[in-house]
């Protein structure tokens, strides 16, 4: 499983290639029209955009302008990049919000650890989690799947929000307890009860908890 990237870049030939780059860790969405944000962001839910900032229909600052204010934007990381490494160019794009600025010239190894180290942190420290047609706010304490609020114990949301922080990741079984239960002597097949009881409560969603063998991970339905 790989985590979606959207990236806006007017040449092609720069979305082929990151594309290329970052194929084994990304799905890698590509438009060359930022005027087509919208699109996009009702299509699909990323877990990071790279924004080139220099485009001519709309470049990358006023690009992100506009995601931000959007409301299917989920808050996940955007980024900069861009071959022109001017101070202006990079103190601005942290100025209009950027979480880095990545360089064309950037090390394919070094490029996927900034993006995945950047991924990891938001989804670590955000209140609200993303994923499909389903949000899951730890603040108001409420599931939505489509526009419909669904009724899970306080159990239930923290072995979902562990899933989600750790998705397209898998989580161990062993782990997932020690997470909820700590040192506490629990029985494996604990939260395989916890999961069945949670799967009727979010059957609207379209990605569904999977458990394989002692992996319990997050996968897109099939339809």
């Amino acid at each position: 499983m790989k985590w979606k990237l959207i990236y806006f870049d007017d040449q092609i030939a720069n979305i082929e290639c990151y594309g290329e780059l970052l194929e084994d860790q990304f799905e890698v969405i590509g438009c060359h029209d930022a005027r087509l944000y919208e699109v996009l962001l009702k299509e699909h839910t990323p877990h990071a955009i790279i924004l080139d900032v220099h485009m001519p229909k709309m470049d990358g600052h006023e690009l992100y302008k506009r995601i931000a204010d959007h409301s299917r934007y989920n808050g996940c990381p955007i980024f900069f990049i861009s071959g022109d490494l001017s101070d202006e160019t990079k103190v601005r794009s942290y100025q209009s919000g950027a979480v880095d600025f990545l360089s064309r010239e950037i090390r394919s190894d070094e490029l996927i650890l900034r993006l995945v180290n950047k991924i990891k942190l938001y989804q670590q420290r955000s209140t609200r989690l993303d994923l499909g047609n389903m949000q899951l706010d730890f603040e108001s304490l409420e599931l939505t799947i489509g526009h419909e609020v669904q009724s899970i114990t306080m159990l239930e949301m923290r072995i979902l929000g562990i899933l989600l922080r750790s998705f397209p990741e898998f989580v161990t079984r062993a782990n997932l307890i020690k997470m909820i239960w700590g040192e506490e002597s629990v029985k494996p097949g604990t939260i395989n009860t916890h999961i069945t009881n949670l799967k009727p409560k979010i059957e609207k969603w379209d990605h569904a908890i999977r458990i394989r063998d002692d992996h319990v991970l997050i996968q897109k339905k099939e339809f």
